[in-house]
């Protein structure tokens, strides 16, 4: 332990950061939903996680902290899609993130940090409730990247056209819609919920469009039921569809559309809500 700097793990600011994480994942999320609650997980993960690697190995403590900031970026964007898929292919324990570009805000907690860190600790360092922290630590690692995934095969019809259907969900994210959207039947629905993405197919009949939901993931390790995300998702989407003057949503953040069944779309700059979604119906 002469070589480690585990008395880091018991001090004031990474029990309180670790607690804020927990308390925020299992707790706020359910009960306030909303984008804050999905910021804070990010605050308070960066600012302890360099600090928990940084205790394992202070000699690298400057490579980590660039180690971190890089791998949240490259978490956070696009890129890392193909990576979580493959994850979630091999793995009983499937995670996901939501593509948001102002999460990237929460960077500048890092020097903070690193800050703290430097500062000498007279913390003892116990064996026991040190090696209980670090083991919360890591449930609390993965916890806040929780997914799972809950099928349906809903059907609601709409005696409105097609393309007016997909013109009133143009009218209905808290952000624009980038410039491939509606060039496919196969949408992505993101909420300010802990129900965060839903998936959804556009059909078309005779004087009606129809939208069959797919699949819904969760994202709050507390939450999940499966009638409380469909009437949400019923609410906040559906609902506000069945409107003749449909307006911004606070609940709806992104919808993006996929452009092929086979070929992924561009990579979205910020700003832009077009991302690749995976077709329900591909084989």
């Amino acid at each position: 332990m002469s070589n480690l700097q585990l008395h880091t793990l018991v001090s004031p600011g990474f029990m309180g950061g670790l607690g804020l994480l927990l308390l925020n994942d299992f707790v706020l999320k359910q009960q306030f939903h909303n984008g804050l609650t999905g910021k804070v997980s990010d605050f308070a993960g960066l600012f302890i996680l360099p600090l928990f690697l940084t205790a394992l190995f202070p000699r690298l403590r400057r490579h980590l902290y660039v180690l971190t900031a890089f791998s949240f970026i490259f978490w956070k964007s696009t890129y890392s899609q193909p990576l979580i898929e493959s994850w979630n292919v091999l793995s009983r324990f499937p995670i996901g993130r939501t593509v948001d570009y102002s999460d990237f805000l929460a960077l500048m907690v890092l020097p903070l940090s690193y800050v703290y860190g430097r500062i000498p600790s007279r913390v003892p360092t116990q064996r026991a409730p040190i090696f209980c922290v670090a083991l919360i630590s890591l449930f609390a690692f993965t916890a806040t990247s929780f997914r799972k995934v809950t099928a349906y095969d809903n059907e609601y019809q709409f005696q409105i056209p097609k393309r007016e259907l997909i013109q009133r969900m143009r009218q209905l994210p808290a952000r624009d819609v980038g410039l491939g959207f509606g060039d496919s039947d196969t949408f992505e629905i993101t909420f300010e919920d802990c129900a965060a993405n839903a998936t959804v197919v556009l059909k078309e009949q005779v004087d009606q469009s129809i939208i069959v939901l797919k699949e819904i993931v969760n994202r709050c390790p507390s939450g999940g039921d499966k009638q409380e995300m469909l009437q949400y998702f019923e609410k906040e989407f559906i609902a506000e569809l069945r409107q003749e003057r449909v307006t911004k949503s606070a609940e709806v953040s992104d919808i993006w559309s996929k452009r092929d069944n086979h070929l992924q779309s561009p990579t979205p700059q910020p700003g832009s809500s077009v991302r690749p979604v995976k077709s329900p119906d591909a084989r």
